[in-house]
């Protein structure tokens, strides 16, 4: 990457880190020292960023592209968790504990790109500037509600309102307001789905199906549009079978 090349990508680097959760309330000569400090790497569509249990000391700041968050067994069953996109941040917890990585990190794209900041930075900038400790926090709080929120749903649920109560939760985290609805600004195949549920592409699409036609979601070529959030989320909730009207 030439000079220039760096130069760009990381104040890019600089602007999504200052509109991140918790990070976003950094003072800006830290938020700059973690900029400079850092070095930006490039991913191909499926490259491993890193594997779980795999030492990764440094804190990953996606600036291009996107990431998955997984963790894939022996058996060859992937266990998907997340997905990251520009301005997202992992490895926080390596960084905190300076123990292996908790799962695997893939890029889902190619020219995927991330800052990746050297944890002995990040830790020294910590001990200095309360607000970067604080977004930390803002950070595995955020992750632990999202967590729980998942957990909560029963797995004698019927899929289709497991489904639905996903896609609310996508919508809360990657919902962009278009003039149908919400677009989930992350592309998610069948596959991703049902991994996410840990159920069949086949199941995945017949609860799809269910959900397209009562009104609720529109999905074209892995994109997914919620025509009326409160109506999916009060079907997930069980309060209602169809939309109004």
């Amino acid at each position: 990457m030439t000079n220039s090349a760096q130069k760009t990508a990381k104040d890019l680097a600089l602007s999504l880190i200052g509109k991140t959760l918790g990070f976003r309330d950094c003072h800006a000569s830290t938020l700059n020292a973690l900029v400079l400090g850092g070095h930006i790497r490039h991913y191909g569509k499926g490259e491993a960023v890193v594997r779980r249990g795999e030492a990764f000391d440094a804190l990953c700041l996606i600036i291009q592209g996107s990431l998955e968050t997984s963790i894939n067994h022996p058996d060859g069953h992937r266990q998907l968790i997340s997905f990251l996109q520009p301005g997202d941040v992992a490895g926080m917890i390596s960084v905190l504990d300076g123990l292996g990585h908790v799962n695997d990190l893939f890029a889902r794209e190619r020219g995927t790109a991330a800052l990746l900041i050297p944890g002995e930075l990040v830790r020294s900038l910590r001990a200095q500037d309360r607000t970067l400790a604080h977004a930390f926090e803002l950070q595995l709080a955020f992750r632990s509600r999202l967590m729980y929120e998942r957990l909560a749903t029963h797995p004698g649920t019927e899929l289709d309102m497991r489904l639905a109560r996903m896609i609310v939760v996508l919508s809360r985290v990657y919902g962009v307001e278009v003039p149908k609805g919400i677009l989930l600004a992350v592309k998610m195949s069948q596959a991703d789905l049902g991994d996410l549920l840990g159920v069949t592409r086949q199941h995945i699409n017949y609860a799809l199906s269910q959900l397209k036609e009562l009104g609720l979601i529109e999905m074209k070529y892995s994109t997914i549009t919620v025509l009326s959030l409160d109506q999916l989320q009060a079907f997930a909730n069980h309060l209602t079978t169809a939309p109004a009207g």
